[in-house]
């Protein structure tokens, strides 16, 4: 479903951003469950908390919602996100490498540890802008913005 090209949306449909990790999985945003997008950069150590965070929270709110970590910085490899991944445990999740800036410009992203949810409708239903968050934190706010 994409929405029409002046940016409207008829009915349902909403205007998704599809791009593929750096595991060459295809990821799209919104998504049909809420979309848990987490903006780091792989090179950035006070993003590895929330990271950590996520990985320990996936399995919990599996059935609520999607993560997704977005690193912000276009030229970063497959390389460096792993050597991000591998001390918040090699999560599940997929990380994107932001490549187009499109997520980062969709939602308005300035700052590091940034987190959006984002409703299949393409809705944002909650943010916390350069607030990483461990894990009681990011529970509370999954809680409070979740459907």
């Amino acid at each position: 479903n994409r929405g029409a090209a002046d940016g409207s949306s008829g009915g349902n449909s909403v205007d998704r951003i599809e791009v593929v990790s750096v595991d060459d999985e295809a990821v799209t945003v919104p998504a049909e469950r809420p979309t848990v997008l987490y903006f780091m950069a792989s090179w950035c150590y006070t993003c590895i908390p929330q990271a950590a965070a996520m990985n320990e929270l996936e399995d919990e709110y599996a059935d609520r919602a999607q993560f997704i970590a977005v690193d912000v910085t276009p030229e970063n490899t497959k390389a460096e996100v792993d050597g991000f991944r591998e001390p918040a445990g090699f999560p599940d999740h997929p990380y994107v490498v932001d490549k187009t800036g499109e997520l980062t410009q969709r939602y308005n992203i300035v700052s590091l540890d940034s987190t959006v949810v984002v409703a299949p409708d393409g809705e944002v239903l909650g943010r916390a802008d350069g607030k990483p968050m461990e894990i009681e934190a990011l529970r509370t706010f999954l809680d409070e913005t979740l459907p």
